[in-house]
């Protein structure tokens, strides 16, 4: 009710703002130059006002236009200035190694240093080794290298070889550095003790799985199609299992060795080796 009320009563202001008496006593009636005057007052001079002021606007911007393309032109124009001075670096540095090539200082053989292994080694036959460089042995230079090399097992001593190839430099991701070197332990006897991959009670139980033969005898009696049918498949049977079990024994021999492993990496030829 209030909202219908409010509306008429600015209706009939509306109304009573346009009306106008054509002569003095005469009756009120609806004036279109009042409407028009309103609609100018209110409507056409405040959009004539924008329009005026975005036309001075846009009129001050575009002399700027040519002149920054004027000035970035010029600047392409401009033959660009460069240093005239001539750096002479020689490949060799003091210290480093003359054969190779490498400006690094230079260690004889039998230069020990401790790393940690980095990744998982199962040694089924040559496996890769990853190790992390812990100390300044190879040089200041080195502190976090990777030295690549392969891991072999020593059959029945439990203990797994390492040979060393290549030394990546720690922050230079296009340069390997040769090295000779080999893996001792940290008591220093050669070679790291392996743990096998299985528990000995796993093993136990895999060994007497791959060395039962489990034979089924297809001859004890002649019997029905159907019996000699189940022998026969039962035999299979059995020495797929055997043979699962054999490969599942060859497993659980694999020596292997855990990341964060560590030990030390003794140089055998002087490092850096050559190209």
């Amino acid at each position: 009710m209030k909202s219908n009320q409010s509306f008429q009563k600015q209706k009939e202001r509306l109304l009573k703002r346009w009306l106008e008496e054509d002569y003095p006593g005469g009756t009120p009636r609806f004036q279109l130059s009042l409407l028009a005057k309103d609609v100018a007052v209110f409507f056409l001079i405040p959009v004539s006002a924008i329009i005026f002021f975005k036309m001075v606007e846009s009129s001050m911007n575009e002399p700027s236009k040519p002149t920054d393309r004027r000035k970035a032109d010029s600047k392409n124009d401009r033959p660009e200035k460069h240093s005239q001075i001539i750096s002479f670096h020689s490949q060799n540095v003091s210290g480093g190694s003359g054969k190779g090539g490498y400006a690094f200082s230079k260690r004889s053989p039998g230069t020990i240093v401790r790393v940690r292994l980095m990744n998982v080694v199962e040694t089924f036959s040559n496996a890769p080794v990853h190790v992390q460089v812990m100390d300044a042995g190879l040089g200041s230079e080195f502190m976090g290298a990777t030295i690549i090399g392969d891991a072999s097992p020593e059959s029945g001593t439990g203990r797994i070889t390492m040979n060393f190839k290549f030394v990546r430099h720690p922050r230079r991701i296009d340069l390997a550095v040769p090295i000779s070197a080999r893996a001792l332990s940290l008591d220093g006897t050669y070679g790291i003790n392996g743990a096998k991959k299985e528990g000995i009670f796993a093993r136990a139980a895999i060994r007497s799985a791959a060395n039962n033969p489990n034979t089924v005898d297809a001859s004890a009696d002649n019997g029905d199609f159907k019996t000699l049918v189940a022998r026969a498949v039962a035999a299979g049977l059995m020495q797929e299992f055997q043979a699962d079990a054999s490969t599942a024994h060859n497993r659980a021999q694999v020596l292997t060795l855990k990341p964060m492993t560590e030990f030390f990496v003794e140089l055998t030829d002087y490092f850096p080796g050559q190209r």
